[in-house]
């Protein structure tokens, strides 16, 4: 009876051991996960992306699984270093992650929709757009505000128009002031004053401020 009661108790402690070995285990790759996305991150935000590259292969052979933080951070050292390609190919492999994948977000496509915005590329920035749209994403209003400011930056003024009343239809960023205030930019280029005006009656309304936008 002692005997039994000594194997319990020592296998009870052997539990206890066990336990606390793993939380401890969990606690360190945690930490380790944190750093590695915090200083991926500070080399991807000055353009970096072979260091933060670098930083990414590292932590899976330290058997550290990038998670959607990792990602985001690689697709935003990519695109500061003008690798578009490979900041596309980051989401890409983001999707195969472990087999399952990880599901990338409005974030990931917006960083990549910001870059090629930039490069004045039509083509390239609707085919992102488009990407978003396949992959079962709801444009959020950080994409729709790229998408606009692409279209006024770059004289789209037809396709700007179409957009927002595609957003409008839909009741999205109705209260966004950039939103609002590109619609009436567009809407005046276009020489739809009335829409324009409408626009800015409804921001009156709503108290919004009307925001003076360039165009080109």
């Amino acid at each position: 009876m002692i005997y039994g009661l000594v194997m319990e108790i020592m296998v009870y402690y052997k539990n206890v051991v066990l336990i606390r070995v793993t939380i401890y285990v969990i606690y360190i790759n945690l930490l380790l996960q944190v750093s590695y996305n915090i200083m991926m991150n500070v080399y991807a935000c000055g353009g970096s992306y072979k260091e933060a590259a670098q930083l990414f292969n590292e932590m899976q052979r330290d058997g550290l699984s990038p998670d959607s933080f990792t990602y985001l951070t690689l697709v935003r050292g990519y695109a500061a270093g003008k690798k578009y390609m490979e900041a596309e190919e980051a989401i890409s492999l983001m999707k195969k992650q472990g087999g399952v994948g990880i599901s990338p977000t409005c974030a990931h496509y917006n960083v990549l929709l910001s870059a090629y915005a930039k490069t004045g590329v039509l083509e390239d920035v609707e085919r992102v757009y488009e990407l978003l749209i396949a992959a079962g994403l709801s444009p959020d209003v950080a994409c729709y505000q790229t998408m606009l400011r692409f279209y006024l930056d770059y004289g789209y003024v037809d396709k700007g128009v179409s957009l927002f009343e595609s957003i409008s239809d839909s009741g999205g960023a109705k209260s966004d002031r950039f939103i609002m205030s590109a619609a009436v930019h567009l809407y005046r280029a276009a020489g739809l004053s009335t829409k324009a005006q409408g626009v800015l009656t409804c921001m009156n309304s709503l108290g919004i401020p009307f925001l003076k936008i360039r165009l080109a």
